[in-house]
């Protein structure tokens, strides 16, 4: 992204203000390929649901990283974690997985959540972790945040404490900390008069020991506010030579109660979420295919797809099944042309792998195939 320096107006600017101690937890998976079997290559349109959304989200990034200092490519990956409380994790993640996977699928970026036992040391809050590019990131956020303020008692969570203000909380690489404070504090200072949102780290020496992140508190009367907050954080931190050294890609500290401190895992692959999103378990890494379920149960599961769905199950290119297979980690076989189900004029879209991820791919698959169907029945 080639972006201008920016010259700040007279706004007042907001200083920075102390939070509770809190910490996170990180760690690494490693890529799984995916293997392809198109069937088809027939794109239809509207073989991505809720388009306008996406395009909505996607307008959000845009201006929420619109002038933001410094050179960053569109390419490097970026790392975001927030805390969520237990109902907004809910909300994210929606029946059988359905909301993540969608929001995953919108922004080509990664979401994943800690397990519902899981908590950020200290608090009886989740952990939301989102990776890809700049724009991406904040598509994935703009969509989930906007999921979040759809549902009133999600809502009541995001509240700051005056109850008048949305309040997010990102987890930020203590050694990368000084990139976003500036000197004497200039840089977040900056940002915060930018933004018009009043942004808050907590305090260092009070970080118990062998944590890693402080908690960075950003607090504004919009979702604007926090989005332009959150880019200017993301763009300056992903500056920093040393940014992939202090980033990792966990969510799983282990099994704490709420309030509680570092200990034992009881999951250690942890997590709800998968490559570039998707189904429940552990952590993500930098490529695509979650390995959140390749120890647990096979299964499979096939789906009757009337002839003129198939296309949108394919996308163009391949693309949508592709995506499929990425975010949920299985395998996908679309019978040939002129191969029907016996007795109909349907063909068969074969999903084999983790049982759980075969679950999750087959209501992305039903969903694609229910657009379609409406779409061609409209016209």
């Amino acid at each position: 992204m080639h972006t201008a320096p920016q010259t700040l107006s007279s706004r007042t600017a907001t200083s920075i203000s102390s939070i509770p101690p809190t910490f996170t937890m990180t760690e690494e998976v490693k890529d799984k390929p995916t293997s392809t079997d198109l069937g088809d290559e027939a794109a239809v349109n509207g073989a991505v649901a809720d388009g306008n959304n996406a395009a909505d989200a996607e307008a959000a990034a845009d201006a929420a990283v619109e002038d933001t200092e410094g050179d960053v490519s569109p390419d490097q990956k970026v790392v975001a974690k927030f805390l969520v409380s237990n109902a907004a994790a809910g909300s994210v993640i929606g029946k059988a997985g359905s909301n993540i996977g969608e929001f995953q699928l919108q922004s080509s970026a990664r979401i994943q959540l800690s397990r519902a036992n899981e908590y950020f040391p200290g608090t009886s809050d989740r952990i939301m972790l989102i990776s890809g590019s700049v724009g991406q990131v904040l598509t994935a956020l703009h969509l989930v945040l906007a999921k979040m303020s759809s549902e009133k008692a999600v809502q009541e969570t995001m509240l700051s404490r005056d109850g008048a203000s949305q309040e997010l909380r990102l987890l930020v690489p203590a050694s990368l900390c000084g990139s976003i404070i500036g000197k004497g504090g200039a840089t977040i200072r900056q940002f915060a008069e930018d933004s018009k949102a009043a942004i808050g780290l907590s305090p260092q020496d009070r970080m118990p020991p062998g944590v890693m992140d402080r908690t960075v508190r950003i607090t504004g009367q919009d979702v604007e506010q926090l989005m332009r907050a959150v880019a200017l954080i993301l763009t300056k931190l992903a500056q920093n030579p040393n940014y992939s050294r202090f980033t990792s890609t966990s969510v799983s500290y282990g099994s704490y109660a709420p309030g509680g401190y570092p200990g034992a895992s009881s999951s250690p692959s942890g997590g709800y979420g998968g490559a570039r999103g998707g189904p429940p378990g552990g952590a993500n890494s930098a490529g695509p295919g979650p390995e959140v379920f390749e120890n647990g149960p096979q299964g499979e599961a096939v789906v009757a797809v009337p002839d003129r769905a198939v296309g949108a199950i394919i996308g163009k290119g391949g693309d949508v099944i592709n995506q499929i297979k990425n975010v949920v980690g299985v395998r996908i076989r679309v019978s040939g042309r002129d191969e029907y189900i016996e007795g109909t004029k349907d063909r068969s879209v074969t999903i084999t792998g983790p049982e759980e991820a075969v679950k999750i791919a087959e209501q992305l698959v039903r969903k694609k195939m229910e657009t379609a169907l409406s779409s061609s029945t409209e016209r």
